[in-house]
Order: structure tokens, then C-alpha cells, then sequence
């Protein structure tokens, strides 16, 4: 069981050169978008050469489908040049798209037929082909409709002169690696507890097409001929209609301690699951459905919010870099792509959870029982299907409390560290930007996702001619975006290397694919 830091305590022992040394991160960024026809469908086409191979390419690769591509930026020590980077990933893909292909930056998909959803492919390698038959695995256990809904995740770290001056401030007597990992999963505890606030301020998904769902929700309302929408809904991307693990076997993955984390997600990829033997291993012709009939096939399957992160080598599986390196990040899964950024974020969302993680740090922290992990989850969701809604309560401790006045109980202790940080860093202005969402409890129309709401009410248009809209704009501004012809060497010479890179793989791996998933599988015994 961990115990972080609590700020109560820190800010009397924290000097001001201390505080600066809070603003010493990385950050990056991994934006999911999906490849359309003009219709809005699918495209049908190949992950472009242009773009490189999805294998082995650092930054442009493949999530779910072979039309939804992923933009992943190297770390930054500052949101300026992440958002450039993060811009200029965009511009190099929206000019090497093949002609008659769009890009679909909404985080709601387009136009779904379910033949069309292929999943994404990586070549003939051994370790190219495990990773397609872990999304063929993923479209059956839970369709491929909800593998293509496509988001942002902001991965976050302080560097380690922070963490130095808080390991001897306070006097730990653990190794700094160890101090560093507790911490981050005292973090992701608070994160857990608070991420209905997050879904409230940013969530932007509060409609789909019909195409997505099989049949008409409760919860949804029908706007139009076509569109889904939850008159108070803020995020239908990370609510049970949008992205989550299966109901056929449960599993709780435990943030109170890293040796509670790796232990519980151990046990989640190793046990097996009815539900998925009964959709067996491989079909009669020998061809694989998944990659194991476990709670969860690999780590990644684990559909969190949040989840503690250390960087992978060359064919090591995260579980095992987390138990012998520690955590260096934390991924931060639950942000809808904002339809109002071409990059699908802010530079101001991202203080802001820059602001959100150091509170969730320094706060309080105790460990996490069953009955609140419950009471999480039925937050989360009642802030993502209804979060509008006037009155809306949420459950803390066994008791009903409204959203918004809890919302603004955390305002007020964060504009303690937004006041200190503004005091002690040069330039900092936590204080007003905090302000400026603390305005969003008392105006939810403000909300983006009332703004997206009120768009389609006032454009008078269904959600896939309104995301069409607004992708084809962004689009067009990339497309006309200068890219320096330096940098455009760069980037030409990346793609050249990743299809380089995966042809000597394919010529490396060889032999027998059941083999290999069979060391795959049993790899983390290691």
C-alpha cells in the first residue's frame, strides 16, 4: 500500500526554487484519426505508403483499423513546441493522403458499416502479425464498432530534479524509484477519483451517427433522421455506449501500490475468461481470433482512464518494464478530440491537466476499497451520459452530492497550488486559466460539449454532415500548412527508414507464428 505527498504539508516545506522545479515535465501526445471515403465511409485503401509502415515508424502508425491512423510526439519539455510538433504530424499526413481521402478528426466515427472495418495490419512478420491478430482478437470480443471511436492521449512525467527535491524534502526513506513509482500511482488514485470532473470541462462527444449502435439506447435521444444525441451527455466516447472493456468477465486492476498494480494485471492477462474460450483460439482453417482467451489478451487491452507507464525495448512487454524500471509517466486516456483544434487540444487544456495531476499528486490519497471503486465508476459515468443535467448527483463515501458543488470544493483547493505556482514561477498563470474553467460549472452551455450540441441545433445538421464540416476545414488549413524543407527531409527520410526497418524484420523473423505467440503468451513468466 502506497502513501504519496500531501500539499497541506509540502507547501511549508517547499520553497520557491522548489516550485519551479514543479514545472520541469515532458509531455506527449498520441491523436487517433480515421481515414475517409468522400461519403464518410471507411477508406478502403492500405495504411499510404507515403506514411510509412506502421511497424516500425516512430511517430505514424495504426490503432485499431487500417484506416485509423496514430500520431505519436516525441516527448517536450514545453506545450509550445509540443503543440508545433503535434501540428506539424498532422500537416505531413494530411499532404500524403491519397487523392480522394479525408482525414476524420472527430472522435465520433463516420459512417460505419461493419464489413468496411478492417482491422489494421502490419505486414508479414511474426511480430506484425501478432499485432493484427490482437485486433482481430478485439473486434471479437467486443465489435468493431467501438475499436474505431478514436481519441487523445496525453502522456506526462516531471522530470527527476523534482522529484529529487521531493524525495529529500520529505525526508523518504525509500529509493527515488521507488518514491517516484508510489507517487505516480497515488496520482492515478486521485486521477480515478476526479475523472467525472475532466469528462464535465472537456468531454466533446455528446453525439454519434446511428451507424455506430445496433440499437437505440435509453439514454440517447434521436436528433433528425440520423443522429444520436444525450441532451446533457458530455462525453459518449468514454461512457458505457462509447469505449469499454467487456461484460462477459470482469477484472479490477489495483492502483494502491505498484507491486497491487503489476500483481492484479498479471492476473488479468493470465486468467482465463468463458466468455472468450467460448469464441475459441483459432477458426477451422487454422487462422487465429485472438492471441489468448485471458481477461485481457496483452496489457494494453486494459481499457483505463489512466494507467501508470514506463518506455518499452525492442521486444519487451510493458508489465515487465514497469516491474523492474518503475513508472516514468502516466497516460491520461479519458480526452475527446476538441472540434474546434486541428490537433484535437489546446495548449490551455493542457495546463490545465498539467494543473490537474499536480493536485491529484498532492492531495490526500488513500488507497482504494471495492465500494469506492464502484462509487468511481458510477461517477465517471454519470458525469459522461449526464453531466449536464441540472442537479445531477454524484455518490462520494456512501453519500449523494451535486457535481457542481463538489466540482467547485476541488476549484477552491486547486486555486491554493494555482496561486502558489503563480507566486513562485516566473510567468505562470494558473490562477486566471483555472478561473476561466471554474466559469464552465456555472455556465454548462459553455461546455464543448454543449457547444457541439448547440452547432448542430443551430446549423440545423446531422452529426456526420456537421464532423464532415468541420474535419474538411481543418483539413484544408493542413493542407496548407508550410512545412521547412528541412523538416520535410526529415520526415520523408522517417518514412523511408520505417520501410526499411520492416523489411529487414520480415527477413529477420522466421518460423513458425504458433511458436512464437506460444513464447509471446508465456513471456511474462520471464
Amino acid at each position: 500500500m502506497s502513501q504519496g505527498i500531501s500539499y497541506y504539508a509540502l507547501v511549508k516545506l517547499l520553497n520557491a526554487e522548489d516550485w519551479q522545479h514543479s514545472e520541469q515535465m515532458m509531455a506527449g501526445i498520441e491523436r487517433e484519426l480515421l481515414r475517409v471515403a468522400p461519403d464518410n465511409t471507411l477508406a478502403q485503401t492500405m495504411h499510404p505508403p507515403s506514411l510509412g509502415s506502421a511497424l516500425t515508424h516512430p511517430h505514424i502508425t495504426l490503432d485499431f483499423s487500417e484506416a485509423q491512423i496514430e500520431l505519436v510526439t516525441a516527448p517536450h519539455d514545453n506545450f509550445t513546441d509540443l503543440s508545433a510538433s503535434l501540428e506539424e504530424m498532422h500537416a505531413f499526413t494530411a499532404q500524403q493522403l491519397p487523392e480522394h481521402e479525408h482525414m476524420w478528426l472527430e472522435s465520433m466515427p463516420a459512417d460505419l458499416k461493419p464489413d468496411d472495418i478492417q482491422p489494421a495490419r502490419f505486414g508479414s512478420s511474426l511480430s506484425g502479425h501478432l499485432k493484427t491478430v490482437y485486433r482481430q482478437g478485439l473486434a471479437n470480443r467486443y465489435g468493431k464498432q467501438m475499436q474505431v471511436i478514436s481519441g487523445i492521449h496525453f502522456n506526462f512525467s516531471w522530470q527527476n530534479a523534482f522529484w529529487e527535491r521531493l524525495h529529500n524534502r520529505v525526508r523518504d526513506h525509500r529509493r527515488l524509484s521507488v518514491f517516484v513509482s508510489e507517487n505516480y500511482l497515488a496520482l492515478l488514485r486521485n486521477y480515478s477519483r476526479l475523472s467525472w470532473l475532466l469528462a464535465y470541462l472537456m468531454g466533446s462527444t455528446p453525439a454519434i451517427d446511428q451507424s455506430f449502435l445496433k440499437r437505440h439506447p435509453k439514454e440517447l435521444s434521436l436528433f433528425k433522421t440520423r443522429t444520436l444525441i444525450g441532451p446533457y451527455a458530455t462525453s459518449l466516447r468514454m461512457s458505457r455506449i462509447g469505449y469499454v472493456n467487456s461484460s462477459r468477465c470482469t477484472s479490477s486492476v489495483n492502483y494502491n501500490s505498484l507491486t497491487d498494480y503489476l500483481s492484479s494485471l498479471y492476473q488479468a492477462i493470465t486468467t482465463p475468461c468463458p466468455g472468450f474460450e467460448f469464441i475459441g483460439l483459432q477458426k477451422d482453417d487454422g487462422t487465429y481470433r485472438q492471441l489468448n482467451t485471458h481477461l485481457l489478451q496483452i496489457e494494453n487491452e486494459h481499457y483505463a482512464l489512466a494507467r501508470p507507464k514506463q518506455p518499452i525495448k525492442p521486444g519487451e512487454r510493458p508489465f515487465r518494464a514497469l516491474r523492474e524500471r518503475g513508472v516514468e509517466y502516466v497516460e491520461v486516456r479519458a480526452l475527446d478530440a476538441q472540434f474546434d483544434s486541428p490537433i484535437g487540444i489546446h495548449q490551455e487544456q493542457m495546463q490545465f491537466i498539467r494543473l490537474f495531476l499536480m493536485y491529484c499528486l498532492l492531495s490526500p490519497n488513500p488507497p482504494i476499497d471495492k465500494t469506492e471503486e464502484l462509487e468511481m465508476a458510477y461517477n465517471h459515468q454519470q458525469a459522461a451520459l449526464y453531466g449536464r443535467q441540472p442537479g445531477i448527483e454524484l455518490q462520494r463515501k456512501g453519500e449523494s452530492v451535486s457535481l457542481i458543488d463538489w466540482a467547485k470544493q476541488e476549484f477552491e483547493h486547486m486555486a491554493l497550488l494555482a496561486k502558489t505556482l503563480d507566486k513562485h514561477v516566473p510567468g505562470a498563470q494558473y490562477t486566471p486559466m483555472l478561473a476561466r474553467y471554474a466559469r464552465l460549472l456555472d455556465h454548462p452551455e459553455e461546455t464543448p460539449s454543449a457547444r457541439v450540441l448547440a452547432a448542430l441545433e443551430n446549423e440545423d445538421l446531422e452529426f456526420l454532415d456537421w464532423a464532415q464540416k468541420i474535419s474538411r476545414t481543418h483539413e484544408a488549413a493542413l493542407k496548407n500548412r508550410i512545412i521547412s524543407e528541412e523538416r520535410q527531409q526529415i520526415l520523408e527520410q522517417q518514412v523511408k527508414d520505417s520501410l526499411a526497418q520492416r523489411e529487414a524484420i520480415e527477413a529477420s523473423e522466421t518460423g513458425n507464428f504458433e511458436s512464437y505467440l506460444d513464447a509471446f503468451n508465456h513471456s511474462l513468466k520471464a
